[in-house]
């Protein structure tokens, strides 16, 4: 009985870990694509360099995911392009005094990836996306552990617009 258990949960472990095995998202992009393009966003608002730091934050994900080689030839099989609407900073929350506790920065704009060898869009979306930071009376209440500043939102909304392009082009096809 005891065997009969053992073999049984190395059957079950042995199930799992094939249905597991190493995950990947290349599977999910059309099987025709080999290679994109990165066009720099048009950044349509005063924040500067949003573009460039976008870019480099997707560029990074690209080449760590490798989901399709960067193209560096004159016509690559796809390329993805957007803008950036606005970037907007609005109280998030408030003391019982009516005091800003927190902000919230917001990126909203439009992405599109490109088929070129079909010759047709596999995607155009909007995007908004946000992160948070405290007021700066707020701040100089916490530790610098526990501080937010403008910056950590800017980096996490950037984070979060790479992950919703990566997201749009990994979606089943």
């Amino acid at each position: 009985m005891i065997l009969l258990k053992k073999v049984s949960l190395l059957i079950l472990i042995a199930g799992i870990l094939s249905t597991c095995g190493i995950y990947s998202f290349k599977g999910s992009i059309p099987d025709h694509l080999h290679d994109v393009e990165l066009i720099t966003f048009r950044n349509l608002t005063t924040e500067f360099a949003v573009e460039t730091d976008l870019e480099a934050a997707l560029t990074e994900r690209m080449l760590n995911e490798q989901l399709l080689s960067l193209s560096a030839k004159e016509s690559p099989d796809s390329h993805i392009e957007g803008k950036i609407n606005s970037i907007t900073d609005k109280p998030n929350s408030f003391d019982e005094n009516e005091n800003v506790l927190e902000y919230r920065l917001e990126f909203r704009g439009e992405v599109i990836w490109y088929d070129h060898i079909r010759e047709k869009e596999l995607f155009k979306k909007n995007y908004s996306v946000f992160g948070t930071y405290f007021s700066e009376d707020e701040n100089a209440k916490r530790s610098d552990e526990e501080k937010l500043t403008r910056e950590d939102a800017y980096e996490e909304t950037i984070e979060k617009l790479v992950d919703f392009i990566i997201e749009s082009m990994t979606e089943e096809w």
